[in-house]
């Protein structure tokens, strides 16, 4: 075993997870079909427990759509306005009838693993946990054996996301047992929602 080169080509998966973004703010150009195909690629390719594969995608690509679920995904005074100007949206849905008792966890995976190829591939991505799941369930003919998830935003990105910070290993890895949470002061400036409260504001402001 080369561990050299086993370390060079683990930073290449490296530098993709480094780069990804929650991108707030994209150009509307749709993507070509190729490069979607090449993302849910990486979806169909995650674990899944007892291999079950539960997930069920919607890729939204007209425009009118994007507008109409643009317009029913917000966290409360926070529209998601970047969803009107992606250049795709994928709903991720289960299928709680496949038998997966992992099926929240699965299409998770299958969730990161798309944001990660989009990564690869130039286009930026954003988790949306927000929504109106009714209105989407009935704009989008979901029957009700298929719980919604979550929607991903994909598109170009306009600008360029800064990083939010992250807490060190030293304050999340135990070895052996627990030992204990990271100071108050760290968990306050690192992670959670004052780390990305100026985007926040930049959101909620339309200046992202």
């Amino acid at each position: 075993m080369n561990c050299t080169n086993d370390i060079k080509e683990s930073n290449i998966v490296f530098d993709v997870i480094k780069k990804r973004r929650s991108v707030r703010r994209f150009d509307r150009r749709p993507i070509p079909k190729e490069i979607m195909e090449h993302i849910l690629e990486g979806a169909r390719w995650a674990p899944s427990g007892a291999n079950v594969q539960p997930w069920r995608f919607i890729v939204v690509e007209k425009r009118e759509m994007l507008e109409a679920l643009g317009n029913i995904c917000y966290y409360r005074i926070f529209k998601s306005r970047h969803v009107n100007e992606a250049g795709a949206a994928v709903v991720i849905c289960a299928d709680i009838e496949a038998g997966s008792a992992t099926y929240m966890l699965d299409c998770a995976i299958a969730g990161t693993n798309m944001t990660l190829m989009a990564t690869s591939l130039g286009i930026g991505s954003c988790w949306i946990g927000a929504f109106e799941e009714p209105t989407v369930r009935g704009m989008l003919k979901i029957p009700q054996k298929l719980k919604i998830i979550a929607l991903i935003a994909f598109g170009f990105e306009v600008g360029k996301a800064s990083a939010p910070p992250r807490l060190p290993l030293s304050k999340i890895v135990h070895h052996d047992t627990y030992a204990g949470e990271p100071d108050l002061l760290s968990r306050i400036v690192k992670s959670g929602p004052f780390s990305v409260f100026g985007k926040l504001l930049r959101v909620l402001f339309n200046k992202r």
